[in-house]
């Protein structure tokens, strides 16, 4: 199954290398910056999954509103990379404690079970109002 991993360039050596690489079973991971996703509008084609790396969502979720790419990734399975399983996400707060989070410093034996556990959940339905733009 294929995955896009949105991680910002500057991001991507805190998380382990087994997902910005791609190294895992039975799994291809597609990495793709913020800008990168921003610029294009889209993901790559025939993706199973989105994984986003918790600074660059915190950092971009507002552009990724703006834009109206929020739909394009919540289609998809989403999972986050983060330290923490009690995290908040920047217009996440109705999935609290709901998301699927995999950890920052995963293997690639568990990142394989992991993706495919992810894969088996439906897509959240969860949307976000679009931003109005000031005239």
């Amino acid at each position: 199954m294929l995955f896009a991993f949105i991680c910002d360039t500057y991001f991507q050596k805190k998380v382990s290398s087994v997902l910005v690489n791609g190294d895992i079973p039975n799994h291809k991971m597609v990495t793709i910056t913020a800008n990168e996703f921003l610029e294009s509008g889209k993901l790559p084609e025939g993706i199973s999954g989105v994984i986003a790396e918790r600074a660059t969502w915190q950092k971009n979720f507002s552009l990724f509103r703006y834009f109206g790419l929020l739909p394009l990734l919540e289609q998809h399975a989403l999972a986050f990379v983060a330290n923490a399983q009690d995290m908040e996400f920047k217009g996440r707060g109705a999935m609290k404690n709901k998301e699927f989070i995999i950890p920052n410093s995963i293997n690639a034996e568990e990142a394989s079970t992991q993706l495919s556990r992810l894969l088996e959940l439906p897509p959240p339905a969860f949307t976000h109002p679009k931003s109005k733009a000031i005239a």
